[in-house]
């Protein structure tokens, strides 16, 4: 083997190296971001629904990135379930105000 093609794929095989590292270096620099977003925006609402009590402050500061996950899904999964029940209400009240029309 020539040494160009050994040169030539000693460099190819470092570049493919370099794209593997940088792209898993941005996956965790991204998910890290991911967290501190999260930890954020969940202060902010500690400080805004109960005044910055600093003990919930604490809290927050000392939960893991996956319980901090869990808290986010929670309040995602009440949010949701407020909105479903808010839509029934609507039903209802529509069904009940039709009944009435109908008496």
């Amino acid at each position: 083997m020539k040494t160009s093609t050994k040169i030539g794929l000693g460099l190819s095989i470092a570049t493919v190296a370099g794209i593997y590292a940088a792209v898993s270096l941005s996956e965790k620099v991204i998910e890290k971001l991911e967290h501190e977003t999260t930890r954020y925006k969940t202060k902010k609402v500690v400080n805004q629904k109960f005044n910055g009590n600093e003990k919930l402050l604490d809290i927050v500061d000392n939960l893991s990135d996956s319980e901090l996950d869990s808290l986010g899904q929670i309040a995602r999964d009440v949010k949701n379930g407020r909105e479903k029940v808010s839509g029934l209400g609507e039903k209802i009240k529509k069904s009940t105000e039709k009944f009435l029309e109908d008496l």
